[in-house]
């Protein structure tokens, strides 16, 4: 009797011990399932439904994609650089021109860069390949064909990016086939170069079109000088006035010398001999000097036509020549200093790695696009859920 109680005591525990482990994974379970429920119609339209679509393009539909990367820089002889890649790059007399690489950056990205590429490679047959999906492809489906469209449809299949660090951009070119990116990519970075060059030439015009404008004032005004100076000489029938005035000076001053000469004779035969017939004569001299020491003083010194009015306005002349000449022997230094300066200043598109032709495709990456759209829908679902229990708990409350 004993051993069948124990027996019956055995039995009932591991009954209790049964039941109790069966609940308890059930309850688990159920708390695992909660947000999935019984694979409801939300998580096939917000994970599956997407995840399906995914994995059937990436691994059934995607076409590969060929790479061709180049690497350039774009740099200035005159910018400093703070940083050692920089300072190294100084070293050889050159600096990155950071706002020039952003320039041709957004020439790249540009529809003027689409442009030459549609007329001169056909980027229409590169975009539309055969090898190309409908999704990737150009046209594509339901999608236009006007230069927008193809604009719209260049971004994906060209990239540029710059590591401001070095100064070194990155250029890459996608595309269905191998020499297609690479052609892409040689004709992008010629047009880039043709831009730097545009640039410089336009850089340098601006640099020199004001020192050649006052050059050429300076010269304009120097010629209207010296047309007006020698109207001025014709006009007065005298070449040089100051020579002019030189010439009746020496006159006068000759006259006066023999005036003085005059007056010390007559001086000493008053003295000697008052009644000297030579007193008269000597009389009649000094006057005839007076008078023409009187007209050369008018001559130089008159208010009409005088050697000294001739003077003033033909020095007035001179020095507006002379300033004119001073001004443009200015301009032409500053001429010389601006094309110096304009050559110093050139932009230099460096090539540091040529297009490469690509031996097998880069892309699409199936594996991890296919996973970046799982867990994206997963969590879109997650938040969703999360939303719906609190929106469920606050209506209870």
């Amino acid at each position: 009797m004993a051993e069948t109680s124990q027996l019956d005591r055995v039995r009932s525990l591991a009954r209790a011990v049964a039941a109790e482990a069966g609940v308890r994974p059930r309850t688990g379970a159920r708390i695992i399932r909660q947000p999935f429920g019984s694979l409801n119609i939300w998580f096939w339209a917000i994970v599956g439904l997407p995840t399906l679509v995914a994995g059937v393009y990436y691994f059934a539909i995607a076409s590969d994609l060929y790479l061709s990367e180049a690497k350039f820089i774009v740099r200035s002889p005159k910018q400093v650089q703070t940083s050692t890649i920089g300072a190294l790059i100084q070293s050889t007399g050159l600096a990155r021109a950071v706002d020039d690489t952003a320039v041709v950056e957004d020439f790249i990205m540009s529809r003027d860069a689409v442009g030459k590429l549609e007329q001169r490679d056909h980027l229409r047959e590169v975009f539309g390949r055969p090898e190309g999906d409908f999704v990737t492809r150009f046209p594509g489906i339901l999608m236009r064909s006007d230069f927008e469209a193809l604009f719209q449809r260049y971004a994906h299949f060209v990239s540029v990016e710059t590591d401001h660090t070095s100064g070194v951009t990155a250029l890459r070119v996608k595309a269905y086939r191998a020499e297609d990116a690479q052609n892409i990519a040689r004709a992008l970075l010629s047009d880039s170069e043709e831009l730097v060059n545009e640039l410089n030439e336009r850089a340098r015009k601006d640099a020199l079109g004001t020192a050649r404008q006052e050059v050429d004032r300076a010269q304009e005004r120097i010629s209207r000088i010296q047309s007006q100076l020698t109207a001025y000489r014709v006009q007065q029938n005298m070449l040089d006035p100051k020579s002019a005035s030189t010439g009746v000076l020496e006159l006068i001053g000759q006259m006066r010398t023999a005036q003085a000469t005059a007056r010390q004779q007559l001086g000493e035969l008053i003295k000697n001999s008052p009644s000297s017939p030579q007193i008269p004569l000597l009389q009649t001299r000094i006057a005839a000097l007076d008078k023409l020491i009187a007209e050369e003083r008018a001559k130089l010194s008159g208010e009409t036509n005088s050697v000294v009015s001739t003077l003033t306005e033909y020095e007035r002349l001179m020095l507006d020549r002379e300033l004119a000449e001073k001004a443009l022997a200015s301009a032409f230094t500053s001429l010389e200093a601006a094309r110096l300066e304009a050559q110093r200043q050139q932009l230099y598109l460096e090539t540091i790695a040529v297009p490469n032709l690509a031996d097998y495709p880069l892309y699409p990456k199936r594996v991890i696009n296919f996973g970046m759209v799982l867990v994206s829908c997963l969590v879109a679902y997650g938040i969703a859920w999360l939303l719906v229990i609190s929106a469920r708990e606050h209506a209870a409350a």
